[in-house]
């Protein structure tokens, strides 16, 4: 396989969009065997059909659908498991289902949190649901950052709308995570785990891309909604009686 074809400091090259670096990296590095992506035309199509055969890969349709920019896209699962990508096919009637998650190798304990802020009556957004469940007084490691992951909990006509005005507010910003999924915490031991391994892959391939965004990701972040915002440049350390942030400043995103 000629991994570097595909993991070169020129991120967007040869890839079809939706399919982002760090779904990719944890397919290779085997965090992941099934991965969720989409196509909007004949052209993304085709360099998705010749990525997979480049790196021996498997790919199955599953439907026509809006993504969460709101355009008509064919939804798609790749992966080197045919087995499972069989199962996530069959789970995939129910995008909120237990099945689902744990059908795209999600932490089963990530999923059972995802899907109870999915339930009726719950309110707030996803990241503030995370953190209520995280230990406080500690540093987050960077790749534990999904301020930058929008994908599953934009899920509403209002949010979706905020997307694309964001998005086009961020045209050509490397606005990707390291871990793939939303975790049940910030400290959730599985997603610790595997979100290094997706690092430490990434970072052997792609070394100055990868240190843009740890440098990015390490920023202590003031969140107010998930697209309100501003990354301090600054850094965290431990101090006594918990975490200080030494902030000199900050710019909103």
């Amino acid at each position: 396989m000629n991994i570097r074809k595909y993991f070169s400091e020129d991120a967007g090259r040869i890839r079809c969009p939706s399919l982002q670096i760090n779904d990719l990296a944890s397919l290779l590095c085997g965090v992941k065997s099934v991965v969720y992506a989409s196509v909007l035309d004949a052209e993304e199509d085709r360099v998705l059909d010749r990525l997979c055969l480049d790196l021996k890969l498997e790919k199955v349709v599953l439907r026509n659908m809006r993504d969460i920019g709101g355009s008509d896209v064919t939804a798609v699962l790749i992966g080197n498991d045919h087995k499972k990508l069989m199962q996530a096919r069959k789970a995939s009637s129910n995008v909120c289902s237990l099945d689902w998650g744990t059908g795209l190798d999600y932490p089963e304990c990530c999923v059972k949190a995802y899907l109870d802020w999915r339930r009726p009556g719950v309110t707030g957004n996803l990241i503030s649901h995370i953190y209520a469940r995280t230990e406080k007084g500690r540093i987050i490691p960077f790749w534990m950052n999904n301020t930058l992951n929008f994908f599953s909990r934009i899920n509403t006509p209002r949010l979706r709308r905020e997307y694309k005005a964001f998005s086009a507010l961020n045209a050509g910003q490397d606005r990707e995570a390291v871990i793939t999924w939303h975790p049940c915490s910030y400290f959730c031991a599985q997603t610790l785990k595997k979100g290094r391994t997706v690092y430490e892959f990434m970072r052997e391939y792609m070394p100055r891309l990868t240190a843009d965004r740890v440098e990015m990701l390490s920023k202590p972040v003031i969140f107010w909604d998930d697209f309100v915002f501003a990354v301090l440049n600054g850094s965290c350390r431990a101090g006594k009686g918990g975490v200080k942030q030494d902030a000199v400043g900050g710019a909103a995103v």
